[in-house]
């Protein structure tokens, strides 16, 4: 971690950059708030919110310009998203893709969402909550697996 992204404008360590590895230290500090930290978002990060779901700033970025749609509402699975809520959250992501392009020049993003895996796949906080993260190609790698299901396979499998 280099200097600047270590020391934030007040000459002390800023906690925000827990993103710098996997090594993140706050997956326990939210659950020892005696809240959920996404039931209680401050105004101060909301960029817009609508029917109950507001686009926020993630104070624990992975990347500059990451932002998240959040439901006001504490649910933890999509399974449990209104109609009306659904609508907000779709609206919300597009709002906050239009808003990264416009303002930070970010040209392509990913949208990320894990409704089911819980905290297996490095999810943080049970409240449904989606990622939209700008893209870069080195923030990600995939790692493609051999295919066992052939396609048409999988769609007859899949009605």
């Amino acid at each position: 971690m280099n200097r600047k992204q270590e020391i934030g404008n007040n000459g002390k360590r800023d906690p925000r950059n827990a993103r710098v590895s996997a090594d993140y230290w706050y997956e326990e500090a939210w659950k020892n708030a005696g809240k959920c930290v996404f039931c209680d978002l401050k105004d101060k990060y909301i960029i817009a919110e609508k029917d109950g779901v507001v686009l926020t700033v993630n104070l624990y970025q992975y990347i500059d310009g990451h932002l998240m749609v959040i439901p006001r509402r504490h649910i933890e699975s999509l399974s449990e998203t209104s109609q009306k809520e659904w609508k907000a959250i779709f609206s919300l992501l597009n709002l906050g893709v239009k808003k990264l392009q416009e303002k930070l020049n970010i040209e392509d993003v990913y949208i990320l969402d894990r409704p089911l895996s819980g905290f297996k796949t490095g999810k943080t906080v049970t409240h449904s909550h989606f990622h939209i993260i700008p893209y870069k190609p080195e923030l990600v790698s995939w790692h493609y697996q051999e295919i066992n299901i052939h396609p048409e396979n999988l769609a007859r499998k899949l009605r």
